[in-house]
């Protein structure tokens, strides 16, 4: 009974936090605006209604949602035995609480910078923990708090739990510090409820003194709800209902402080890497900002997301935009499970890794280089040159799943004494894959590749070659007995490489040379597809109701695994017919992307 009472607190707050994350602008104006993170979403009411009538009410009203219910119940009444009285006790606490939260709710982490301030002074470990804050709208008061704070210390110390709480008054405000007696101040939370607003603070009284300034509009402190990053960058992408910001900034701060310490310094080492080398080359520091929106609707759900550079410096830079749009292949069949299209340069992928090795360490690009020039003298090909300066820059990949495979998987797991009856090979993978990659010289690279291949293998006949429709195929040998093929082929434009069956190629070869309906002509996918905005770099497609199939036999073996007691079965799971369509496109500050959920249509 000990753990559960102690961490009631945590618990009680937590529900709240998951199914009340909302956040009026009055909030945000009492979150601090050099916050690393903050979470909000503005009207709980709505949301949750929308969610509860949306794509994920199949699972919130499925048989299998109820069933985990009955048993997560059955699970926290037993951890009290038979004491039933304390049970229902602490089912009404939270109850009342969780109803109490009207309005709105807003979080946050920061206090990093401050963290590294006293490195030099402690033990990495032993520094203090970041600052949090937690906001919520209620109709309690403070005379409810306090009532609920004496119900807790009572029924801990009845546990022989360790449950520590003092008073103080900040600001002319009243707050009770709760935490364990051996808690160090900075370690214990402020709790307190002022103009209807519930308040959780951790971070110590400088940090409580500051939300209280927030809070009464002092023009000295700025809020996030002023900060020119979360506003541009929701400027960009819409509020929608809920929202996460990620400030990178002083976490940049943070990093090169701590690149400035000699206990962080890397060893030596014959590269002579050092660690402010190494977090340059990786252009870390041109980390800007990151945000998420959620916009749920009655018969959709969407998602979009934007991550902001200050430059586009090391990993970045193979994020820079060539202003190319991606196109939409007829190639694509009807019926597969996804499907994405890209614009994205992969002959510029080694020379931005050559600079990105440079700057960390010329030793180290010298001896990658020897070592590659080596191989390439060896087989006597220009392997960068020839190879990977052939590929292009449009990049297209689907997958089918196999329409027999979930039902030998769920007879498999369900009776073991049926494997002998299974061939392998039905087992083997979901699906069939397929990956397209434009060629800037298709012939050279053949040729190159070919070469390339016979030299690393010293003329081992590693491929059995086949023809279909004029496209010459060569499959790697040696893979039927595990059920896997892998299999490619150079056409006039394309690298085409596929793992799984082999007809799956054949079919592609076959849409390249005539004009059948694809994916993108489908009525559903249309109709989508016209809501897109311009130039996008990226377009993504799932099946979802495909995924699900795929999914459930191995959902319900895993959780009845997992945990003891739960009778769950992949019927217990609900179907889920729709598809996800995505794009993602450059902007000047970065990328931007979005992903809804469309519903299927009764066929």
């Amino acid at each position: 009974m000990k753990p559960i009472l102690v961490s009631l607190f945590s618990f009680l707050f937590l529900f709240g936090l998951a199914g009340r994350l909302l956040a009026e602008t009055k909030l945000l104006d009492r979150i601090p605006g050099d916050s690393v993170l903050v979470v909000s979403v503005d009207d709980w009411s709505d949301f949750a209604e929308k969610i509860e009538d949306g794509p994920f009410g199949h699972f919130s009203k499925s048989t299998a949602w109820s069933k985990m219910n009955e048993w997560m119940e059955n699970k926290f009444e037993s951890g009290f035995g038979e004491k039933e009285a304390a049970v229902e006790e602490i089912i009404e606490q939270i109850k009342e609480w969780k109803d109490s939260f009207d309005g709105g709710m807003a979080m946050s982490m920061g206090g990093f910078d401050k963290m590294v301030e006293n490195l030099s002074e402690v033990e990495f470990k032993d520094l203090s923990p970041p600052t949090a804050v937690f906001l919520l709208d209620t109709e309690k008061t403070d005379k409810d708090l306090i009532k609920t704070l004496r119900w807790m210390k009572k029924e801990i110390k009845r546990s022989d739990g360790d449950f520590g709480w003092e008073r103080s008054k900040i600001e002319g405000t009243d707050l009770h510090w709760i935490g364990s007696k051996k808690s160090k101040d900075n370690e214990k939370a402020a709790v307190f409820i002022k103009e209807k607003i519930f308040h959780l603070i951790l971070g110590g009284e400088e940090h409580v003194r500051e939300i209280l300034l927030l809070g009464s509009g002092d023009a000295s402190i700025k809020p996030i709800s002023d900060n020119d990053r979360y506003l541009d960058l929701f400027d960009e992408i819409g509020k929608g209902d809920a929202r996460l910001f990620m400030n990178f900034k002083p976490l940049v701060a943070m990093m090169e402080q701590l690149v400035e310490d000699p206990k962080l310094e890397l060893p030596e080492n014959p590269f002579g890497i050092k660690t402010e080398a190494l977090m340059n080359a990786l252009g870390l520091d041109s980390m800007d900002c990151l945000g998420v929106q959620l916009n749920p609707s009655d018969e959709s759900f969407s998602l979009s997301s934007a991550f902001f550079v200050s430059k586009y410096d090391g990993l970045f830079t193979l994020m820079e935009d060539d202003g190319k749009k991606a196109n939409l292949h007829a190639f694509v069949p009807t019926g597969v499970m996804s499907a994405s299209s890209v614009r994205y340069d992969l002959s510029q992928l080694w020379p931005k890794m050559e600079g990105m090795m440079r700057e960390i360490s010329p030793q180290l690009l010298l001896l990658v280089n020897s070592q590659i020039q080596a191989f390439e003298d060896q087989i006597g090909v220009p392997f960068r040159k020839n190879v990977l300066g052939s590929l292009g820059d449009d990049l297209v990949s689907f997958s089918r799943l196999h329409t027999d495979w979930a039902k030998n998987v769920g007879q498999l797991l369900s009776d073991e004494d049926e494997l002998d009856e299974l061939d392998l090979d039905q087992l083997s993978s979901p699906t069939s894959d397929v990956y397209a990659i434009s060629l800037r010289d298709p012939k050279l690279f053949d040729q190159a590749l070919r070469a390339t291949m016979d030299g690393a293998t010293k003329g081992a006949d590693m491929f059995e070659e086949r023809k279909h429709k004029g496209t010459l195929i060569r499959s790697m040998r040696g893979l039927e007995q595990s059920g896997v093929s892998i299999s490619y082929a150079v056409t006039g434009k394309w690298l085409l490489l596929t793992m799984g069956e082999e007809q799956f190629l054949n079919q592609v070869i076959d849409r390249m040379q005539s004009d059948q309906k694809s994916l993108w002509d489908e009525k559903e996918v249309k109709n989508a597809l016209r809501d897109f905005p311009d130039q996008l770099s990226q377009v993504e497609y799932f099946d979802l109701a495909q995924v699900m199939e795929m999914l459930k036999p191995m959902i319900g073996e895993m959780m009845e695994d997992e945990l003891d007691d739960l009778d769950l079965k992949p019927r217990d799971l609900p179907d889920f017919p729709y598809f996800m369509m995505g794009w993602a496109k450059y902007v000047k500050k970065g990328l931007v992307s979005k992903v809804t959920l469309f519903p299927r249509s009764s066929k």
